[in-house]
């Protein structure tokens, strides 16, 4: 199953260049706009009200110019974007050229984005009190859904494998026993939001599947 979605994955975020429009020469010229928690290599961007929409437009001039959502750290930005500037219609990514990202390549960000906020919640578990052990352990739920929330800002198409690997991780601990009382109450936990985290995805890849299949070129 994994494997199939990473596949689905890829191929997917390919099409989002089918879905998106070189508009026109770029006339957008985004100033920094970062909110609390961005960090410096933060895309610029700009909100800019176009007749009753919304567009967030990113500039890609940092990145020479080039606007390839395919690419994880073009996706990664846009994905950043939109995440703190919420309520946008539509993306905007302004270097050489603009590229307007339609309504169903918006959809696909959207759902991405929701699926990011998900793990970032998920990673601010507290551990059970008394805990010792919690900043050592590679379970820890701020330091394995956070690093979820990395992969699949960055590298969509690894995320299956990466929360395969976690879950394997988790279920091979509780099952070995070895660890008890609080530790075993947060494994068991852990273990739930993981489950819960795979079925988000799995609904997602079937999105995306219906979404493909709307594509008209």
């Amino acid at each position: 199953m994994f494997c199939a979605q990473k596949v689905i994955f890829a191929a997917r975020l390919l099409t989002l260049d089918i879905m998106s429009g070189v508009t026109r020469p770029s006339t957008h010229d985004a100033e920094p706009s970062v909110s609390a928690g961005a960090t410096q290599t933060a895309c610029r961007r700009t909100l800019v009200h176009e007749g009753r929409e919304l567009t967030l437009a990113l500039s890609c001039r940092d990145c020479a110019g080039k606007a390839q959502l395919a690419q994880g750290h073009c996706l990664r930005g846009a994905l950043e974007a939109l995440a703190a500037e919420q309520g946008a219609d539509s993306l905007v990514l302004a270097g050489q050229l603009e590229t307007q990202v339609r309504s169903g390549g918006m959809a696909v960000l959207e759902r991405l984005v929701l699926l990011a906020n998900d793990l970032d919640h998920l990673s601010q578990r507290e551990p059970p009190p008394g805990s010792r052990e919690c900043a050592r352990c590679t379970f820890a739920p701020r330091a394995l859904f956070g690093g979820l929330r990395g992969v699949l800002l960055s590298d969509p198409p690894e995320f299956p494998g990466a929360l395969k690997t976690g879950l394997s991780g988790v279920v091979a601990s509780v099952t070995s026993g070895r660890s008890g009382g609080g530790c075993a109450r947060c494994l068991g936990d852990t273990a739930s939001d993981l489950v819960f985290a795979a079925e988000s995805f799995e609904g997602l890849v079937r999105f995306m599947m219906i979404q493909g299949f709307q594509i008209v070129v």
